[in-house]
């Protein structure tokens, strides 16, 4: 009979990840709440690879709560989504309550305390979810402690008792009931905590998807529409000698932004997640402490893992940014974001990180000045995830226009579009007015007929702009529509790009 030990737990976050990376199909297709965006199961596998991976780097002959720290550690700074976020605080909750040489008791009394913890990690805890869940875990390991069983087979009968009250718990939700389906939550916790039973039973890992799970996808009648069209996620380093609940200020300042929010912490660090319509306030209001791995997609987009496998041809695109008033525009033409904040780089594991979350098999990817060279070297010589090719968009005109030009094209063609316009476009800085400064342009470059004009402005711009814009090209061209993007809130007044 085995106990919990250091050995227990890599097992654990080994098994973890290898059952969940035959399960996130099945939980990704029941997923609906709190937004059904097909991609649970994907964020809960790429949460505890994290784990996985800042385990690995522990010493061989690190304590048990040591290789419970760094699972958790890891998993919460690579928690993508709300279901991510909240396993990762679960995590954290259990090895937080972990002592050395753990006995049943003590067990029974993580799992509680996982349980509350990840409870507090969301702004708006629902029942019927995997918060329900997870108190029924710690509420039936109490019970078996009390009866003397051992620590294996305190886990075996809680284990057991969620899988039988999986369907029960689920129906309690209004929208899990209507679209007769489980929370995909609590199923990628339940095969988490599969993966601890049977390291905890010395057994390897299935070498198949749990068969308990659902074969077939979720109805999605009833099911109601995501209210913020962004995902935001980032990381605040809490301030050294910061006094208060750094958490609790973030998840109410997030909460009037959203919904889906999350946000967890552990040696002071705080993931923020939300969905929401303003992602540049979002960013700013995380200001509490230094920020970085700043990350913003539209909550619509492809991007988990099932999409490569509907779409094996469709490019990626991550587009990196100093400018978080962009955030909003590069992810509504199909980017995953990043942003880079004032207080940190931009570095290979945030790329690695956005790479990775757009869920497709080869990536481009447009530095826009926000990234430095040995970082973007780095990241080419990362030898595990998909094919990344960086883009010559060395500036936020460069980055705008490879995006244009990316999302107008064919998916498979896309990345071959933006390296054609990155080859054609000639850009200049306008101060004065921009009516003016772009027919002088006009007129030193030419004007085929095929022209197009993008135009990067810093402020807003005074009304009709466009329109004069269109009034020029069209006395010069065959009248193509300019297209204008910002206000940046730095750098020139204007910048302008002739394609």
């Amino acid at each position: 009979m085995e106990e919990l030990d250091a050995a227990v737990v890599r097992a654990w976050a080994l098994g973890a990840r290898a059952s969940l990376d035959l399960a996130r199909p099945h939980i990704d297709a029941v997923n609906v709440f709190p937004v059904a965006d097909g991609d649970t199961g994907t964020n809960v596998l790429l949460t505890v690879d994290g784990g996985v991976t800042a385990l690995a780097a522990l010493p061989v002959d690190a304590s048990t709560a040591a290789a419970a720290r760094a699972f958790a550690h890891g998993a919460m700074l690579a928690a993508r989504g709300n279901s991510g976020v909240i396993v990762s605080q679960y995590l954290a909750g259990f090895a937080a309550s972990l002592p050395e040489a753990p006995g049943p008791t003590q067990v029974a009394e993580a799992l509680a305390a996982a349980a509350r913890e990840a409870r507090g990690a969301v702004a708006d805890p629902q029942e019927g979810t995997v918060l329900t869940l997870a108190d029924a875990v710690g509420t039936r390991a109490a019970r078996a402690a009390a009866d003397g069983a051992s620590t294996t087979v305190l886990l075996t009968a809680a284990v057991a008792d969620a899988h039988r009250a999986l369907a029960r718990i689920s129906a309690e939700h209004p929208v899990l009931r209507r679209a007769h389906v489980l929370d995909a939550g609590a199923c990628a916790l339940l095969v988490v905590l599969d993966a601890l039973v049977a390291a905890v039973r010395g057994e390897a890992p299935a070498a198949g998807a749990p068969d308990w799970l659902p074969s077939r996808p979720a109805t999605l009648d009833g099911v109601p529409e995501p209210t913020g069209a962004f995902e935001v996620m980032l990381l605040v380093h809490e301030p050294e000698g910061a006094g208060g609940d750094l958490g609790a200020e973030l998840r109410s300042r997030m909460h009037a932004l959203g919904d889906s929010v999350a946000v967890v912490g552990a040696d002071g660090w705080w993931h923020v997640h939300v969905h929401t319509d303003d992602p540049e306030r979002a960013v700013a209001e995380a200001a509490l402490g230094p920020r970085e791995q700043a990350v913003v997609r539209l909550v619509d987009s492809p991007h988990a893992a099932s999409a490569s496998e509907e779409d094996p041809g469709r490019w990626g695109l991550v587009a990196c940014t100093s400018s978080p008033a962009l955030a909003a525009w590069y992810a509504t033409a199909g980017a995953v974001t990043v942003v880079r904040c004032p207080e940190a780089p931009v570095s290979t594991a945030h790329l690695v990180r956005a790479v990775a979350d757009t869920g497709a098999r080869s990536v481009a990817v447009l530095p826009g000045g926000a990234v430095e060279g040995d970082v973007l070297a780095e990241l080419l010589a990362t030898e595990r995830g998909p094919v990344v090719e960086v883009l010559d968009a060395a500036d936020e005109l460069r980055t705008v226009v490879a995006t244009l030009a990316f999302a107008g094209a064919v998916s498979s063609s896309a990345t071959h579009a933006a390296v054609l316009a990155l080859g054609r476009v000639r850009a200049a800085a306008v101060d004065g007015d921009l009516v003016a400064g772009v027919d002088a342009l006009l007129g030193a470059v030419g004007t085929p007929g095929d022209l197009s004009l993008t135009v990067l402005h810093r402020d807003d711009v005074e009304p009709g702009t466009a329109d004069r814009l269109a009034e020029l090209l069209g006395a010069r061209t065959d009248g193509v529509e300019p297209v204008l993007v910002g206000p940046t809130g730095s750098g020139p007044r204007f910048v302008v790009g002739i394609d």
